[in-house]
Order: C-alpha cells, then sequence, then structure tokens
C-alpha cells in the first residue's frame, strides 16, 4: 500500500525525470541544428559573441579568467566542460551552450593565440636568471604572466605546482622542473 510518503517520492522521482528528459532534448536539438554550431560551421563571429557575453554572465562570477586561460581545450573538451558546469548549476541556458562553446574555443582553443610571447614588454617583467627561458616557454604559453607574477608560493607550493603543471602536459623536463621551481622561488616566492 502506498503511504503518503511513498507517493511524493514517487511523483517527485517522474517530475525530475520528465524535467531531465526535456532539458536532454533541448540540448541534443540545439547541438544537431543550431545555425551557429561547431559542427555545422567555423566560429561564426555573431555565435563567439554572443558566447562571449554568455560566458561573461554564466561562468566568470564563480571562476575568474585566469582559470579558463590556462586551459587550451578542443571543442569537444570545452563542450564536456560547459555540460559539467550546467551539471554543477551554472545558470546556462540550452542555447547558450554552443555559443559558449564557440567562444571558449575560438579564445582558448589549442590554436588560439598564447597570452604572451618571448620578447613582449610583459615576458621582460622576469628577471633574466636561469630558469626564466623555460617558466616563458612552458608556462606563459598557457597563464598570463600576471599571474605567474602574482603567485607568492614557497619551494614547495611551487614545487606541486610545477608537478600538476608537468601532470596536464606542461613540456618540462625533471631536471628544467627543478631549475624552473628554484626560479619561481627567488623571483616569485613569498616576500
Amino acid at each position: 500500500m502506498w503511504t503518503c510518503n511513498s507517493l511524493g517520492r514517487f511523483f517527485s522521482l517522474i517530475i525530475l525525470v520528465v524535467i531531465v528528459a526535456f532539458v536532454l532534448t533541448q540540448y541534443v536539438g540545439i547541438s544537431q541544428s543550431a545555425p551557429g554550431s561547431i559542427a555545422t560551421s567555423q566560429f561564426n563571429a555573431s555565435v563567439v559573441d554572443r558566447g562571449r557575453e554568455a560566458f561573461g554572465q554564466a561562468c566568470v562570477q564563480c571562476h575568474g579568467l585566469n582559470r579558463t586561460t590556462i586551459q587550451k581545450k578542443t571543442s569537444a573538451g570545452w563542450k564536456k566542460t560547459v555540460y559539467s558546469m550546467i551539471s554543477r548549476g551554472a545558470p546556462v541556458f540550452p542555447d547558450e551552450i554552443e555559443p559558449i562553446t564557440s567562444y571558449l574555443v575560438a579564445t582558448y582553443g589549442p590554436d588560439s593565440p598564447s597570452p604572451v610571447a618571448e620578447g613582449s614588454q610583459q615576458s621582460t617583467a622576469l628577471p633574466d636568471q636561469p630558469g626564466r627561458e623555460i617558466l616563458v616557454r612552458s608556462c606563459v604559453q598557457c597563464h598570463g604572466i600576471e599571474t605567474i607574477l602574482e603567485s607568492k608560493k614557497s619551494e614547495e607550493e611551487w614545487k606541486q605546482t610545477v608537478d600538476r603543471m608537468v601532470s596536464y602536459g606542461a613540456n618540462v623536463s625533471p631536471e628544467e622542473q627543478s631549475l624552473v621551481v628554484k626560479y619561481a622561488v627567488t623571483h616569485l616566492g613569498p616576500q
């Protein structure tokens, strides 16, 4: 026999299933038929602009830009991230998924320009000592120079950071790792 409590749970489950089914059909329909979708065209400027606006409203409120600019993901990678953020409560509407993904790939994709290049005015803010070239080559290609200059970490924190970046794919040999950690501690350590 159904109790009031079990009936309430049953109807709650039914409502949840209907909502999930509706949301999934909306996402699938948009990704297959949106005129600016990544699957059907290269980056449409208006879609990227819509994505920039939606990104500013939905994503930057929880994440600063530094978290985004350090990642150079493909279209599939960024789309997976967008869906993951939606599952965590990001206020993204179904018609914003493709524009946000287009914006992220165009701005922070694998083929997007690096935030700063060696020899630029920004990269010269780092003292010219052993380890600087490795840091600029390996770190600044994904991170803005400001992120690096503002990171006042201890030696142990720098070691952990470098190890984590290598696990993410930074091309730094073990010998270079110790040199870049020493450089970072000397010039970017706690004051």
